[in-house]
């Protein structure tokens, strides 16, 4: 050929390995940026919030209404054990609640389909690098569970920032990337 003509190289297969181009998941699909994996989890926390509001009304009451005394044991103020129970009611209920929230939403919803709500609504996808599918929920609760490595210092949550990836931690040990669907 011409020696002074620029060649094309030839395309990339799907998955390319540690070399493809950044900003791209192994199957073609753009990476999701940092910014819209937080912005996803804080959705995701405004679904708990009205728990975690039940649980501080119940554990000021509780702890307001409680009787007091002294440190040789005399009975300053009686306190109202009604109300303390109902604080202590609310705090279990909130428990439970969060619970039953966040199982549904962070291993469920994402096991099935690869989406938390707050992944649905911002457009983004969990997906196994290899199958390019969403895990079990089986596997997703154990990408849940990897997410603890994540929060040491929170550098495993800070990690996409610079991984070619865009991968946490737990998403390298799970071997899943998020990507952006729309």
């Amino acid at each position: 050929g011409n020696p002074g003509a620029a060649s094309n190289p030839p395309a990339a297969p799907p998955y390319a390995g540690p070399y493809q181009a950044a900003g791209v998941g192994p199957h073609g699909q753009p990476l999701a940026s940092w910014g819209d994996r937080v912005v996803a989890s804080l959705i995701d926390a405004l679904y708990q919030l009205p728990f975690s509001l039940l649980y501080v009304v119940g554990a000021v009451l509780a702890t307001v209404n409680g009787g007091t005394r002294s440190t040789r044991g005399t009975v300053i103020t009686q306190g109202n054990p009604g109300l303390v129970l109902l604080g202590i009611t609310l705090v279990i209920i909130s428990i439970i609640g969060s619970l039953v929230i966040g199982i549904l939403n962070q291993i469920v919803a994402q096991g099935r389909t690869g989406q938390s709500w707050g992944k649905r609504r911002r457009g983004l996808r969990v997906l196994h690098m290899q199958t390019g599918q969403p895990q079990s929920v089986g596997m997703n609760f154990v990408r849940q569970l990897a997410h603890a490595l994540d929060g040491m210092a929170y550098i495993g949550y800070l990690w996409p920032l610079w991984d070619p990836m865009r991968q946490t931690f737990a998403d390298k040990i799970m071997n899943t990337v998020v990507v952006k669907e729309r």
